[in-house]
């Protein structure tokens, strides 16, 4: 008899960013509407995997796993629990679509999934990105104005002010922020520190949700518990609140919009290079920015990963050669 993998006393062991991960990646299922059943299936074979890794490979953070580990995985699954080939193939593919989400969400320091190299991997497809438009950012504000939803308002503020990443936007504190255009230094990919910059919206938004904070946390993002409790927000209470924001965005334009965290940061640098963001109004800049300034914005390295940020513009650049409309 094949001895039992998962254990909730192993579980407890298992190394926390990987669970954190996990975590992400479930919520991410769940906003992309896919069937409970599914993401059930999907939750208990990445967390047989998690356990794997505990087990026999030291605890490791599944992002620092090589071409190798993959493989001894995938011949575990079909040498010593003597799965079917159909069953190991559909175990592979939950762990390579959590880490396509890894690589391709910006909050996590992951530039390729290696579990691409294991032959019998199925691939899969790349995400779309969502732009917003600075008018569909404006409509956005103006719901939650009229709604009184200041802490989603000042959100939305920041993320679209500061192009930053959820992991870094979670590290604002409140303290000084209307008295300045930049935040606490925040802790970024690869370890840069750097404060992120904010402008006239968010010094709105932040003025409206400030004002409604009694609390002495220092944390700039709080929860409420029940009437009185409240917390500090954890990283995914911002993926939630995300998804409600692309609930109001998707009823105001009448069909679904899957705007993510990310979205945010991608738009943002999008509409400065345009120069349609807001603030290259104020700053008359209707130019936009170039690509050498939104790569300091940004903090990349270089500007190749910043353009990676923008739309693939090639169908108008050929439309403007040959005056032809292309679809």
């Amino acid at each position: 008899m094949l001895r039992k993998v998962y254990t909730a006393e192993k579980w407890l062991k298992v190394n926390r960013r990987n669970k954190e991960l996990l975590e992400d990646f479930v919520l991410e299922m769940k906003s992309n509407k896919k069937s409970p059943e599914t993401i059930k299936q999907y939750a208990a074979d990445l967390k047989m995997i998690l356990v794997y890794i505990h087990d026999e490979l030291d605890n490791k953070d599944i992002l620092q796993l090589n071409k190798k580990d993959f493989r001894r995985i995938k011949m575990w699954f079909l040498d010593e629990r003597e799965v079917s080939s159909a069953r190991c193939c559909r175990v592979m593919s939950a762990l390579h679509s959590m880490l396509d989400f890894a690589e391709d969400d910006d909050d996590y320091d992951y530039e390729y999934n290696k579990s691409k190299k294991v032959k019998g991997v199925p691939k899969k497809a790349e995400r779309e990105i969502i732009f917003l438009t600075d008018e569909q950012i404006s409509k956005i504000r103006k719901h939650l104005i009229e709604k009184k939803k200041y802490k989603l308002l000042a959100l939305t503020d920041i993320y679209y002010d500061s192009a930053g990443r959820r992991k870094e936007v979670l590290q604002i504190k409140k303290r000084d922020l209307l008295n300045r255009n930049y935040t606490n230094i925040v802790e970024g990919k690869g370890g840069k520190q750097f404060p992120l910059l904010y402008f006239s919206r968010s010094k709105e938004s932040l003025k409206l949700y400030l004002d409604t904070r009694t609390d002495d946390y220092d944390s700039l993002w709080v929860c409420y518990e029940g009437q009185e409790r409240v917390r500090p927000a954890r990283y995914s209470s911002l993926y939630e609140w995300t998804m409600t924001l692309r609930k109001i965005l998707s009823e105001i334009e009448g069909k679904e919009i899957k705007i993510t965290p990310h979205s945010f940061r991608h738009s943002a640098i999008e509409n400065m290079k345009r120069g349609t963001h807001y603030i290259c109004k104020e700053l008359k800049r209707e130019k936009g920015f170039s690509l050498e300034e939104l790569k300091v914005y940004a903090h990349h390295e270089d500007t190749g990963t910043t353009e990676s940020y923008l739309k693939n513009d090639e169908a108008n650049v050929l439309s403007n050669m040959f005056s032809i409309k292309l679809d």
